[in-house]
């Protein structure tokens, strides 16, 4: 391979191949000298500069070619300057200071992090665990920043945003954060630390531009702390409450009936009742023919559970078939006085938050949207969490978060 190839393929400027050889064990040395003789003087920028030979060499490494490992031998070529007597070194575009990576291959290991760990991506490159850290989080302060104004500008732009917001655990049943996210271009556009009214308030002073944004629609389960700040800060959206956590509580009432009809069943019965306890829950459509005859077994059981199932099924027709908001709240009135007519303890437990928050429920109908995706994004959270062992460090744990929720983004 010609020398002028091999520079093309370094695709780096203001440098040229002097020679190419091929170690051992997979690694290619390159010497490289610059193209120019001399550089412009970096405190008065006077191009009256004596070139004073060489330094030494420094080896630095680049990324791999072929899957072999690149080790550059650039020339530290030292300087002075004959206006302001200044002494210094020939200064490489693609190289920071005393860095022994080039910039090129400090993003090649950022870009490797995201679903992986630090120590998976020292041990597969061959690099010192605090390197690659170090490296990492100089990437997050500058490249999160950047990113994370992106996506604040892409919902500002959208027409008709629709914001979805939830909390997620860092500690389960002590410590929560709440993610902010936009459901029409799929994006984590903040972390508030905890979930309680006044948390969320005060964050209201650090990211502005975030409640400066003015969304059609904002998507959230039945927690009032969520409400009322959604209502203080954006208040002219409709508040959806979120499908799967409404279905959730028709799904309670049935778990609810399910055990109390258990204490009155014969063995046999109780067990078949609880061993197929998730026919119950799945939906009629998605049953296969085994379990629907399971399904006709149950229901025979008792008068209470098959009317609670058959009310939680005509919740999710509910859900799918309405075409109008008129038909929509129609309707709803409908299936909670029927709820009511049934005389079920569970059903009229249930009934009391589905009559208190109807305007949030029959929103769905002017927008129909879910907090499924943001639902997907808290579990990949999660597993961020596991793998970086709960980071102390609450900026780079925020950082590390936004940047692999929004990666698709950074990649498009």
């Amino acid at each position: 391979m010609q020398l002028q190839d091999i520079t093309n393929i370094l695709n780096l400027q203001g440098i040229i191949v002097t020679n190419f050889i091929y170690g051992f064990e997979n690694r290619i040395c390159i010497e490289v000298e610059p193209t120019e003789y001399t550089q412009l003087c970096p405190c008065c920028k006077s191009v009256n500069i004596i070139r004073r030979g060489s330094a030494g060499i420094r080896r630095v490494k680049h990324l791999p070619i072929f899957q072999n490992e690149v080790i550059l031998k650039v020339p530290k070529i030292r300087m002075s300057c004959n206006d302001c007597n200044t002494c210094f070194s020939w200064q490489y575009s693609f190289i920071d200071g005393k860095s022994r990576y080039t910039n090129e291959f400090k993003e090649f290991i950022a870009t490797k992090i995201p679903g992986a760990t630090v120590i998976h991506c020292a041990k597969t490159l061959k690099i010192p665990y605090s390197t690659v850290e170090r490296i990492y989080k100089n990437y997050i302060d500058y490249v999160v920043p950047q990113l994370q104004e992106q996506v604040i500008l892409e919902s500002s732009n959208t027409n008709k945003l629709v914001l979805g917001m939830d909390d997620f655990a860092i500690r389960k049943g002590h410590t929560y954060n709440t993610g902010i996210h936009d459901l029409r271009n799929g994006t984590l556009l903040e972390i508030i630390p905890g979930r309680k009214l006044e948390e969320l308030r005060s964050h209201k002073n650090v990211n502005t531009k975030l409640f400066e944004l003015q969304p059609f629609a904002i998507v959230m389960d039945l927690a009032p702390y969520y409400h009322t700040f959604a209502r203080e800060v954006y208040p002219d959206a409709i508040r959806i409450a979120d499908r799967f956590h409404v279905n959730g509580y028709a799904m309670e009432a049935l778990r609810g009936v399910r055990k109390r009809i258990s204490s009155d069943l014969t063995p046999a019965a109780r067990t078949l009742l609880k061993r197929n306890k998730s026919v119950l829950e799945k939906r009629n459509e998605y049953l296969t023919l085994k379990e629907i005859d399971i399904l006709k077994q149950l229901l025979s059981l008792s008068s209470d559970l098959k009317a609670v199932y058959e009310w939680k099924e005509q919740l999710i027709v509910w859900y799918d078939c309405c075409s109008s908001i008129i038909q929509a709240e129609n309707l709803f009135d409908k299936w909670c006085k029927q709820g009511h007519s049934l005389n079920i303890p569970e059903i009229e437990r249930a009934l009391i938050t589905f009559e208190n928050w109807k305007q949030e429920i029959i929103n769905y109908h002017n927008c129909r949207y879910t907090n499924a995706a943001v639902e997907g994004r808290n579990g990949k959270i999660k597993a961020i969490q596991r793998r970086h062992y709960f980071t102390r460090n609450k900026h780079y744990y925020k950082g590390r978060i936004l940047l692999e929720c929004n990666n698709h983004f950074l990649t498009a």
